[in-house]
């Protein structure tokens, strides 16, 4: 049984009233009331695969087991070099159909008008921000559709893009790609509102330094 311990300013999961653990071995905690409400309900129905987008668990156990240790400056250029024509199909076009050509741009825009100003948002995000994209960049092997979904739509506009990219990225159900939409503007919006945009999923280490 999943449930939540309140611990001074952090909301800890427990299993079976013990520390939940990432495949890391990192315990699953964090600051928010809403993201811990969030995962437990997810951890109940979905179960605790760090893979799945569909469930708050890829995007929290990624934030806590990789992006915490990692640098900064890595983590920007691991997600911009994202917004390439090499490494984002939705930069590539696969007819020069008129029709399918203008359908094509009005879902993803274009490499010239999307990648620099593309690359310039995430230069600008925070790291929870940073693991959202990169949670979705991976799942849907696009860094392009996030930063569409963050900059340019609206929540009530994902079920029908979902629906529209689903025609030409077959891979993951409509159903299950607006799943991970809701979960990714969650997470990416998350810590819009704090003081302190960086907000840490786990305490710091105590220092033994005198």
């Amino acid at each position: 049984m999943y449930t939540i311990k309140k611990d001074d300013k952090w909301y800890k999961l427990e299993k079976d009233a013990k520390t939940l653990v990432t495949p890391m071995g990192q315990p699953v905690m964090t600051q928010f009331k809403t993201l811990a409400n969030k995962l437990l309900s997810d951890l109940k129905k979905y179960g605790e695969d760090p893979s799945d987008p569909v469930s708050l668990v890829a995007f929290h156990y990624a934030m806590i087991d990789f992006f915490l240790d990692t640098p900064r400056t890595a983590l920007v250029q691991s997600v911009a070099i994202g917004l390439t024509k090499q490494n984002d199909w939705t930069f590539n076009c696969p007819t020069a159909a008129p029709e399918m050509l203008m359908e094509w741009m009005g879902l993803f825009g274009t490499g010239s008008s999307n990648a620099t100003p593309g690359k310039k948002w995430v230069s600008s995000l925070s790291l929870m921000k940073l693991c959202a994209v990169t949670v979705l960049g991976r799942a849907l092997e696009s860094v392009n559709i996030p930063f569409i979904i963050a900059t340019k739509l609206s929540p009530k506009d994902l079920p029908a893009y979902a629906k529209a990219i689903n025609k030409y990225y077959p891979y993951v159900s409509s159903q299950e790609m607006t799943k991970y939409f809701k979960n990714f503007i969650f997470y990416f919006t998350l810590d819009s509102n704090t003081e302190n945009n960086e907000v840490k999923s786990r305490p710091k280490k105590s220092s033994n330094k005198r």
